[in-house]
């Protein structure tokens, strides 16, 4: 399912920009999956059901946090087959296992300003990776913040990097206290995603 692109062949140039990133360690990788095989990941998620899920810090529909289906669960296995070994040695922390969800964003939907950390998770890496749509999304971006600490709390912020939700597009960042971002609104369109964490 997962057969990775050229962008991949190079660790050492994609271990250089996860070094370099900021505001914190990142890497963007488009093309993940070959597009012939993308109607088969689309019929595997329309076999998952999709709840309305909203809260003060966000909005969105999504999957269940376990697959449903046995399809599901085993484009998770491939998905953290295939890439939890290449980001162990790209990143330098050691992954072994990823949780996997589908999102829809539809116009309305965000994710406010938040970091993934929280000790007893066990999360080590988060991720987004965009799919087509029928209706590509007006917003959604993913944005990355800047963050001043002081005493060990975060004591003011700043919008650094904005990345846009293209379709058969990667996203990996370090998760960690200072690793916050947000899903800005969705204006038009739709946004869909597979996202979740890598553990150790």
């Amino acid at each position: 399912m997962f057969e990775l692109g050229a962008a991949w062949s190079d660790e050492a140039a994609l271990t250089a920009t996860w070094r370099a990133a900021r505001p914190f360690p990142h890497i963007v990788v488009d093309d993940l999956v070959a597009e012939a095989r993308l109607p088969e990941l689309f019929a595997i998620l329309e076999e998952e059901a999709v709840e309305r899920n909203e809260a003060d810090l966000y909005a969105f529909d999504a999957t269940a946090r376990e697959p449903q289906t046995a399809e599901f669960r085993a484009l998770r296995e491939a998905f953290a087959g295939t890439l939890a070994p290449r980001l162990s040695r790209i990143t330098g922390h050691t992954v072994q296992r990823a949780g996997m969800r589908a999102y829809a964003y539809r116009p309305g939907h965000y994710l406010l300003p938040h970091t993934d950390h929280q000790d007893d998770l066990e999360r080590v890496l988060a991720y987004a990776y965009y799919l087509p749509s029928p209706e590509p999304p007006v917003g959604g971006e993913l944005e990355l913040f800047s963050c001043e600490v002081a005493g060990g709390d975060i004591v003011a912020t700043t919008a650094a990097k904005v990345i846009e939700p293209r379709a058969n597009r990667l996203v990996v960042f370090e998760v960690s206290d200072v690793s916050l971002h947000q899903v800005r609104e969705v204006l038009a369109g739709l946004r869909i995603s597979l996202a979740g964490w890598f553990y150790r």
